[in-house]
């Protein structure tokens, strides 16, 4: 599963979430400001692969 970065734009909260955090946080806002939030909101992370 992809991770991603998320950062508010209202309150400037950032952490990394999985796919099923982030679909949890567009449907309810972020969890420190409670701001509704889009998928604007969020960079997937690369996957590190090691070669």
């Amino acid at each position: 599963m992809p991770e991603y970065r998320f950062a508010c734009p209202n309150c400037g909260a950032c952490t990394t979430v999985d796919g099923g955090v982030r679909e949890r946080l567009l449907a309810v806002g972020c969890p420190v400001c409670a701001e509704p939030v889009d998928a604007r909101a969020f960079v997937e992370v690369p996957a590190h692969t090691d070669t």
